[in-house]
């Protein structure tokens, strides 16, 4: 329910809904972050992220491709080389697109690898 109300707020509810295809899917164990606290004194925080490029065709008929990136928490991030994803493109800029779960997916890297170290130190000085 509370990104029904973001995409409206941000207008993507407003965007044509169009099937996108993914074309190339690649998987990379990403670094995200360093917990500095007593038990990982320094030891990295790795997740494993996919990169995939997706094509549409915009109502007009011209094609267009993006990357977008999510992590392993992601349902996004199983998708591979050849399936279709519903996404919503800008129709004032068609080489835009919003696909849910894409902007989920970095906020959750974000807390995991900068928020909840910095908590994680805070809570463990004590």
């Amino acid at each position: 329910m509370l990104i029904e109300i973001w995409e409206r707020m941000r207008g993507y509810d407003k965007w044509p809904q169009v099937t996108g295809t993914i074309q190339s899917s690649t998987l990379a164990e990403e670094k995200i972050g360093e917990v500095y606290n007593q038990y990982t004194a320094n030891d990295p925080i790795y997740e494993w992220e996919s990169t995939n490029t997706l094509a549409w065709t915009d109502a007009s008929g011209n094609q267009h491709a993006a990357e977008y990136k999510v992590n392993e928490d992601s349902p996004l991030f199983q998708l591979y080389d050849g399936q279709s994803v519903t996404i919503r493109y800008n129709p004032a800029d068609p080489g835009q697109f919003y696909l849910r779960g894409v902007t989920s997916s970095h906020s959750a890297t974000i807390f995991n690898g900068k928020i909840l170290p910095i908590l994680a130190s805070i809570f463990t000085r004590r």
